[in-house]
């Protein structure tokens, strides 16, 4: 039985708040990595761009380990213990400069944000199956906060208290993972919940994975998956395309970002509302792929000098950045929402799974690729390879419309 109406807002602030800290964790390295790894510590773009991705790449791994475990020992123990970690890792991150040291603690905060499934099986013990969807929406809000809000605080503390750059903002989110882990403390104890009536719920888990990819849940995966390599591929290589072709500093990309998740709250609090009305889910996100596409594009020519070539740089840097965060954010909800509405009531866990799955996995590939692909060939490199993936995405997004129209009703 669902809990009270009261009781679910008790907690969504607290949960909301973890997931929050989670992805400004991830976010906060993105616009000073460079100065840190590259001229600070002398290693290349690709073993920065590697720093981003073992992250993306331990969360990913230790989503379903935390979640098991609490289904096991119980949500509110194995969050808290995650919360417990992550601080430390943080802290850990905030006062070395060894690189081996990076890696590891960056490894060790990544497996603690896995606490993501923990909190997801939280609002799913907690909501009727007819809220649900809503509470989730919300998780998906906070997810998309932290990414904004993570960046700017990177950039913009970066180099506060004469430290290493990233010394002032991961002590930042240190001490608001702290503030998480007291507010948890204040959950009421759930019971753990029994391994074997899970078992017996989900029957065969793998048989119905493979029948969900056969269907149009498999497209939508496919299209998480490159949306999420296209655009976090090219996040990571901005920073770098910032930093050699102005001489931006990290304060300034700091400041850039800041401009991103105002257009990207812009877009996100009341734009897409009146986008879905107009033109639907999926005409949605051919308008924003299509804007992604050719922000990508252009950036990339930009890159190589073939345009804007006599126009300010920073004015240069305005039209292309805005044209990409613009597509995204069109893009990422309205995707979200389509492929939600096309799994039916009783594979919706097992079909949005699968859809987060691929894209963490997309996530992953694309920060790892951003390194070498901008050391061969720069900026044009990275954001034409982007470009060309997003391209990829309209492709799939229009076989997805051509199958939805051929659909009997």
């Amino acid at each position: 039985m669902a809990p009270s109406m009261a009781s679910q807002r008790l907690h969504l602030p607290t949960l909301l708040l973890v997931v929050f800290i989670d992805f400004v964790g991830i976010g906060a390295l993105i616009p000073i990595l460079p100065y840190t790894v590259i001229d600070e510590l002398g290693y290349s773009e690709t073993v920065m761009t590697a720093l981003l991705a073992c992250f993306s790449l331990a969360m990913f791994i230790g989503n379903p380990i935390l979640g098991r475990l609490s289904d096991k020992f119980g949500r509110k123990p194995i969050l808290m213990l995650s919360l417990g970690v992550g601080t430390v890792a943080h802290f850990t991150f905030a006062f070395s400069e060894h690189i081996a040291i990076l890696f590891l603690s960056r490894i060790i905060a990544g497996l603690a944000a896995g606490n993501i499934g923990v909190i997801q099986a939280l609002i799913a013990d907690n909501t009727s199956t007819e809220e649900r969807a809503k509470y989730m929406g919300f998780m998906g809000a906070s997810i998309g906060a932290g990414f904004v809000f993570g960046p700017a605080l990177g950039g913009l503390l970066s180099g506060v208290g004469g430290g290493p750059l990233h010394q002032a903002p991961f002590a930042i989110a240190g001490t608001f993972t702290i503030i998480a882990f007291l507010l948890c403390a204040r959950l009421p104890s759930m019971p753990p919940i029994r391994i074997a009536d899970k078992i017996a719920e989900k029957g065969n888990a793998f048989g119905r994975l493979v029948s969900l990819m056969k269907g149009p849940m498999g497209l939508f995966a496919l299209s998480f998956f490159l949306l999420n390599l296209s655009f976090s591929q090219v996040e990571a290589a901005f920073v770098l395309l910032l930093k050699d072709m102005f001489a931006y500093r990290a304060s300034d990309t700091g400041w850039l970002f800041t401009y991103v998740g105002i257009c990207i709250i812009i877009v996100e609090g009341g734009l897409i509302g009146v986008a879905v009305r107009r033109f639907g889910e999926i005409g949605t996100v051919i308008g924003g792929a299509s804007l992604l596409s050719a922000g990508q594009l252009m950036t990339a020519f930009m890159a190589a000098g073939i345009i804007f070539a006599t126009i300010l740089p920073l004015a240069a840097v305005l039209i292309c950045t805005t044209m990409v965060c613009i597509g995204f954010a069109f893009t990422n909800p309205s995707l979200s929402s389509a492929a939600s509405k096309a799994a039916r009531a009783d594979e919706m866990g097992g079909a949005l799974g699968l859809v987060q799955g691929f894209g963490s996995l997309g996530q992953v590939i694309g920060l790892a690729a951003a390194g070498p692909l901008y050391a061969a060939g720069g900026g044009q490199m990275s954001f034409g390879v982007g470009g060309a993936i997003s391209l990829a995405l309209l492709v799939t997004i229009f076989i997805i419309a051509q199958m939805r129209v051929s659909q009997p009703a």
